[in-house]
This record gives structure tokens, sequence and C-alpha cells, in this order.
């Protein structure tokens, strides 16, 4: 019976993950989105100009679903970490794409900085445009989690065939709120 609850929750919150990732997007089409997201087309004769690169950085969202996650703006989510309130479990979501894995797969997700360690058993899926196999995985809330970001200026995210460093000072305070949101974490 526990194990059939704990299942539940699990896909519950993966569920929560895709539609977050839908909406941070403002991608109602993962087809439109895959090919840019636009459907306008350039004047014919001239090019058009670049968009500005958006720049990557850590974002904290309290309603709904508290979320901290890593990226760049409507564009790339690098990593997304969150909770469902009372529950006393944590979501992490790597987006880096994993290299050797195909869905369903089981892999771990690691986050390192120095000392600091904290990993998360997860499973791989299939990302919403192209190739890409991403892993995805709910754990007990752990403080371990929450030092990654008290620990240095920045940390190291692993999946099997990736590794990436992000920074951490920038990320302390959605971490705190994150941290807050979600209860107490023990550990």
């Amino acid at each position: 019976m526990h194990r059939a609850c704990c299942a539940a929750v699990t896909v519950a919150m993966l569920c929560v993950g895709v539609v977050q990732a839908m909406a941070l997007s403002g991608a109602s089409d993962p087809i439109k989105l895959a090919q840019g997201g636009s459907t306008a087309k350039p004047s014919a004769g001239k090019k058009a100009p670049a968009a500005p690169k958006a720049q990557a950085a850590w974002r904290f969202r309290g309603t709904g679903v508290p979320t901290l996650e890593f990226g760049s703006a409507g564009t790339e989510t690098v990593i997304s970490i969150s909770c469902q309130p009372g529950s006393g479990l944590v979501r992490v979501v790597s987006h880096v794409g994993s290299r050797g894995l195909r869905p369903g797969d089981g892999a771990a997700i690691r986050l390192t900085n120095g000392r600091a360690k904290f990993e998360v058993a997860g499973t791989a899926f299939s990302a919403e445009a192209g190739d890409d196999v991403n892993i995805a995985g709910t754990t007990k809330i752990d403080a371990r989690l929450f030092a990654l970001f008290r620990a240095g200026d920045s940390m190291v995210l692993e999946v099997p065939g990736r590794k990436r460093t992000l920074p951490a000072a920038s990320g302390r305070a959605g971490a705190d709120a994150l941290e807050k949101a979600c209860g107490q974490a023990s550990g």
C-alpha cells in the first residue's frame, strides 16, 4: 500500500513538472515550440535580426507549486526543483540531456558544491523537442539540497554523459524561499 501511494505521488509530481515546463516556455503546442515558437515570417529580402540571448539565472516561483529553476527566461530550463508543500517530497528535473539513456531507464541526478553533495534517483524521459533524454526524480526534502547554495559560488550538475557548472551564490535567496515554502528540511 505504501509503495503504491509513493508511486502515485511520484507520477503526480512528474505530471506537474511537465505542465510547469509547458507553462514556463509559453508553449501550448510542443511542435510550434520545437520550430522556434513563432509563425511570423521575416520581410522579403531582409534578414531578421538575431534576438539577444537571454541571460540564464535562478528564478523562484512561489505560487502554485513552489519551484526554483535555473535557465533562460522562457526558453531553456537547465534544472528545476519543486515541492508540494506538506508532502515532505522534493522533485528535481534535469533538462541538460543525458547520453546513453532511453526513456524509462533509471539514472541519478547529482549536484555537488565542494563537500556538499545531493543525489536523487530518477527516471529518464523524452524531451519535449529534439532527441534529448532528460531525468526527473522525487525524494524526501533534505537539508543537503539547500546547503549546495551556501557551500560556495558554483555547483556541478551531473547526469549520465553530461556535466554542467551552475552559479550557486546567485540562487541562495531562491533556495531559501523554496526551503521555507516546502517546509522544514530534514537531514
